[in-house]
């Protein structure tokens, strides 16, 4: 997975990817939203990190975690 994956979620508001991707354990208005898309094939999460700025998605990250939060 590569974070250009999902660029095409830049400049949707937050009704947009609830659509798209869900409600996922994310409160409405909060600036960071997180999905976990999967799992490495030694159990490292898959995080994505959309961050919004005046209601639309101004930033994506994608990064691997064996934390739990």
């Amino acid at each position: 997975m590569k974070k250009e994956n999902f660029n095409h979620l830049m400049g949707k508001t937050r009704h947009e990817i609830k659509k798209e991707l869900g409600d996922g354990f994310n409160f409405f208005t909060d600036d960071t939203w997180t999905y976990q898309l999967g799992r490495t094939w030694i159990g490292r999460r898959i995080i994505l990190a959309l961050h919004f700025k005046d209601g639309n998605v101004a930033g994506i990250d994608l990064y691997k975690t064996f934390n739990r939060s």
